[in-house]
C-alpha cells in the first residue's frame, strides 16, 4: 500500500496481548522487553553482514558504543560477523550502490526513499520477520506504513520528527509577545515587531541557502497554506506521477515568501544553511525559525555556549486548514539480493540495538553523562504502554529544557496537528529544484512567483518525472 495520507503520528494503542517483561537491575522506571531474540540467527551457519553509518573515528564515543554493540552481538552470535561501513546516506551514491549491486546488508535511508528502492527491488520484504517478533504491534502503525506497501514491510523506523517554530523566549517577551504566533499571518506581523535590521537581528527565518534544505522548509509552508503531498505530486497509478505544484496553495506559499522578504523585509541577509540557522538562532540574530525538534540536539552538541533555556518549541503556526506540519525521519532496509541468512542477521541484529532493554537503557545512559541531548521535541515511534514505558525512562535523563517544548508536545500528542508525509515520489528532486526557485525569489523582487513555479512543474515533469 502507498503512503496517501496525512500522517497522524499520535495515537493510542492498547498493547493488552503483548507480553512485557520489566528489566532487571533499575533502581528507577525501565523499559519493558517486547523483543525476544532467537537462540540462532541462520541455524549457526556462518553469516557476513556489512552495516552503514558507523561512526568515523573522529567521533570517539559515538564510535566506542557502537563498537561495544557489535561485540555484544557477535558473542551472543559467534556466527555473525558485522562489518561496519563509515557510509552516510547520499541519494545519488546509492543509486549507484544499486546499479552496482553493492548496497550494504544494513542500511539507513531517509523516510522518503523507501517506494525508490522498493521499486527496483532492491531492499528485502521483512514482514515474516515482524510478524515472528511482534514488532508489528509495538511500532505507531503510521510511522511503519512509511516503511510498507501492498501490505509488505519493507524497513525498521528509528528516528520520526516534524518541523515546527523554534523561538527566543525573552526576545518575544521585550516585543511584548506572551506566545509564539498562532498563525502564518501572525507570524509575519510578530516577525515585523521583532526584526532590528540596525542590530542585524531578523524576526524569521528559514533555511534560504537554495539548497534541497530550502526546498524542505518552503514546502512545510507549503502545506500551511494547504498542499498536500499529492497536491505536489500527484500518483497516477502504474508507477507514474504528475508535477501538480505548479498551481494553487503552493503558489500561495510561494507568494507569502516574496512578501516575507520584500514586503514585510523580517528576513536574514545572510545565507542560512541547516547548521548556520542553528547559529543564528544560538547567536540571537534571529527571533523565530522553522526548526526540526533534533535540531536541538545540534545546538546543544555544537554550541556548548548556548543557553538552551532561552528557546521554545511550538507547532507550526495555522494556515487555511488548521496547523499542518511536515513529517520525515529515518529507517534501516536490508539489501534485497542478501541470502535469507543475511537477511536474518541484518533484521536482528537493528531489532536487537532498538529493542534489546539493557542495550536502549545503557545507551540513553551513557548519551545522557556525555551530555548529549535526551528530551528532543520529536515524534512517537511507538505505540501504548511500551511507548509511555520510553518516555518515562528517558525523562530521567533530560539534558534538554523539556518544560520549553509543551506547545509542541502537547499539541501534537492532542491530535491538533496534521502531520503530513514528505511528497511520495522524487522528493529529494523536488527540494533540490524548489530550493533553487525560493532562492531565485528571495534575490529578486520581480521575480513572479506563480509564472515561475509553473515554469518548474512542466520541466520537473519532463526532465523527473517523466525520464
Amino acid at each position: 500500500m502507498k503512503l496517501k495520507f496525512s500522517l497522524l503520528l499520535v495515537v493510542v494503542v492498547a498493547l493488552a496481548s503483548l507480553h512485557i517483561a520489566p528489566t532487571r537491575g533499575q533502581d528507577g522506571p525501565s523499559v519493558p522487553a517486547v523483543l525476544t531474540m532467537p537462540d540462532q540467527i541462520a541455524e549457526g551457519r556462518d553469516v557476513h553482514i556489512t552495516v552503514s553509518n558507523k561512526p568515523p573515528a573522529d567521533l570517539a564515543e559515538e564510535l566506542a558504543v557502537y563498537e561495544a554493540q557489535v561485540a555484544k552481538f557477535q558473542a551472543m552470535y559467534p556466527n555473525v560477523t558485522i562489518e561496519g561501513l563509515e557510509l552516510e546516506y547520499d541519494p545519488i551514491a546509492y543509486l549507484a550502490l544499486v546499479a552496482g549491486g553493492q548496497l550494504p546488508t544494513l542500511f539507513k535511508t531517509y523516510f522518503t526513499e523507501p517506494e525508490k528502492f522498493i521499486g527496483q527491488n532492491a531492499v528485502a520484504d521483512l514482514t515474516a520477520h515482524y510478524e515472528a517478533t511482534g514488532l508489528d504491534s509495538v511500532f505507531n502503525p503510521n510511522v511503519l506504513a512509511i516503511a510498507s506497501q501492498d501490505g509488505k514491510v519493507y524497513g525498521i523506523p528509528d528516528f520520526a520528527y516534524s518541523l515546527g517554530l523554534a523561538y527566543n523566549i525573552q526576545m518575544l517577551a521585550d516585543a511584548g509577545f506572551d506566545a509564539p504566533p498562532a498563525t502564518w499571518e501572525e507570524l509575519a506581523e510578530m516577525a515585523v515587531a521583532l526584526t532590528d535590521h540596525d542590530n542585524g537581528v531578523a524576526g524569521f527565518a528559514f533555511i534560504n541557502d537554495g539548497s534541497g534544505a530550502t526546498g524542505w522548509h518552503y514546502t512545510n509552508i507549503a502545506y500551511g497554506f494547504g498542499a498536500t503531498p499529492e497536491g505536489i505530486i500527484k500518483p497516477e497509478g502504474d508507477g507514474e506521477y504528475s508535477a501538480q505544484f505548479g498551481e494553487g496553495p503552493t503558489v500561495d506559499a510561494l507568494n507569502f515568501v516574496h512578501d516575507l522578504r520584500w514586503e514585510y523585509d523580517v528576513l536574514p541577509g545572510a545565507t542560512l544553511d541547516w547548521g548556520t540557522i542553528t547559529e543564528a538562532l544560538a547567536s540571537e540574530r534571529v527571533a523565530m525559525v522553522i526548526y526540526a525538534g533534533d535540531q536541538f540536539g545540534f545546538m546543544n552538541n555544537q554550541f556548548p555556549d548556548a543557553d538552551l533555556s532561552k528557546f521554545g518549541y511550538a507547532a507550526m503556526p495555522a494556515g487555511p486548514n488548521g496547523r499542518v506540519a511536515l513529517t520525515g525521519g529515518n529507517l534501516w532496509m536490508v539489501n534485497g539480493s542478501a541470502s535469507a541468512d543475511e537477511q536474518e542477521a541484518a533484521f536482528y541484529f537493528q531489532a536487537w540495538r532498538q529493542f534489546d532493554p539493557i542495550e536502549y537503557e545503557t545507551s540513553t545512559i551513557a548519551l545522557s553523562e556525555q551530555g548529549r541531548a535526551i528530551g528532543q521535541p520529536v515524534l512517537p515511534l511507538y505505540v501504548g504502554d511500551y511507548q509511555t514505558a520510553r518516555e518515562t525512562f528517558e525523562a530521567q535523563y533530560n539534558v534538554l529544557p523539556v518544560e520549553n517544548y509543551t506547545a509542541f508536545n502537547d499539541t501534537v500528542k492532542a491530535g491538533e496537528v496534521t502531520l503530513q508525509a514528505e511528497p511520495p515520489a522524487a522528493a529529494q528532486d523536488y527540494y533540490a529544484e524548489l530550493g533553487v526557485l525560493v532562492s531565485e525569489i528571495l534575490s529578486d523582487e520581480n521575480s513572479d512567483p506563480e509564472s515561475r513555479l509553473a515554469e518548474v512543474a512542466e520541466e520537473f515533469q519532463a526532465f523527473v518525472l517523466d525520464r
